[in-house]
Formats: C-alpha cells, structure tokens, sequence
C-alpha cells in the first residue's frame, strides 16, 4: 500500500511538473505571438542608446553612447559615437566595421566570438522572435511596462560564449527599451534605449557595409 502511494505521489508530482512546463511554454508562446503582431508592419526602427560594459575579470565598467538603425527583415546599423568612433554593420552579405581609420568588411566569422549570435541580435531588436525557440530556452520573466524575454542558449556555438540574453520590449510591444548580453567569461552589456523613432527614413548607404578587402 505504502509503495503504491509514493509512485501514485510520483505520477502526481509528474503531472504537475507537465502542466507547470506546458503552462510555461504557453506563456512564452502568447508573449511571441503578441510581440510579432505588434512588430509585423514595421520597416524601420531607429534610437539612441546608452551601452555600459562590465568587465568581470578587472571590476570595471566602460560607458558608451550610440545610435541603433535597423531596416526590416536583415540589417542593422550600430553606431558607437566618439570616443569609441567605431560602426559595425550586421547584414545578409555579412559583417563590416568602420572606425575612422580606415573600414573593413567580411563574413560573419569576422565578427570573431559574437559571430554565432548577430543573427540572433537581430532578432531580438525587431525580427521575428519564434527564430529564437530552437536555439534558446525562453522565459518571460516580467510583464510590467512591456514584455521581458530571456533567452538561454542550447545552441553549442553560442553557449560556449554567451550565458544568457535578455531583452525588454517597450508598453507597445514593438520597441525596444533594453538588452542585457551576459557573457561566459563574466562579463556583462546592459544596453537602454532612448525614444525610438518607428518607420524613419534611412538612407539605404547608411545601412551598406564595407566591402570586404
């Protein structure tokens, strides 16, 4: 009798956890479906922000101001402004910075430790977030003033340098506010956004990277 009990108090346990898992999965795949609808009619995205790096190994932090430019479906302009003075440009042909030096283009393996997660960058900022469930474990942590997502990588070239991602939508769903990038290594970005500006008019030359050399 007794050992009929614990396994029908397994079997219960189990039944809980299913629900618990399913209900989970249900949230995550309401808050994707949400976030899709609102971002389904948008062509551009243009927006301030502030970008602060910890470093993990020296206890230090770097502080740079920006703008960001991406134009639906693929590209993404990110422009850190003086001091840094550096460009990088994430696009189908693949990956390109400039700094005032001088400008280089290449392919994404270019992008050295981060190649394996520009895509999914991408994604986070105004593409479609679905792209994400096969490579990431997702969780909605909060749903005050926006949406919270955080994304855990399964896939192995991303998970051997990035803990975790975490972006947060703004009220309407479509924008962004902030993006948190936790590294392996310790290190951590936390990036906010200022007002971000819907449908803007971008020069397509802004959004060409350099040709690769």
């Amino acid at each position: 009798m007794q050992r009929r009990s614990f396994l029908m108090g397994l079997a219960a346990c189990g039944g809980a956890l299913s629900l618990a898992d399913r209900a989970r999965a249900d949230e995550v795949g309401d808050a994707l479906a949400e976030i899709t609808r609102a971002r389904a009619s948008v062509k551009t995205l243009v927006a301030p922000f502030t970008q602060e790096r910890s470093i993990g190994l020296l206890a230090t932090a770097v502080k740079s101001d920006g703008e960001m430019t991406l134009v639906l479906p693929d590209r993404l302009r990110w422009e850190l402004k003086p001091p840094d003075a550096i460009t990088y440009w994430i696009t189908p042909e693949g990956f390109g910075f400039a700094t005032p030096k001088g400008a280089a283009g290449a392919g994404r393996g270019a992008a050295g430790r981060f190649g394996a997660v520009l895509s999914d960058l991408l994604v986070l900022l105004g593409g479609d977030l679905a792209k994400l469930r096969a490579r990431y474990d997702l969780s909605i942590p909060s749903r005050a003033d926006g949406i919270t997502l955080a994304a855990r990588p399964r896939a192995e070239e991303v998970a051997k340098h990035v803990r975790s991602l975490e972006m947060t939508s703004g009220p309407e769903l479509w924008s962004v506010r902030r993006v948190v990038i936790e590294e392996k290594n310790g290190d951590r970005s936390v990036i906010t956004f200022g007002k971000v500006a819907r449908d803007a008019v971008v020069d397509p030359a802004r959004m060409r990277a350099p040709k690769q050399g």
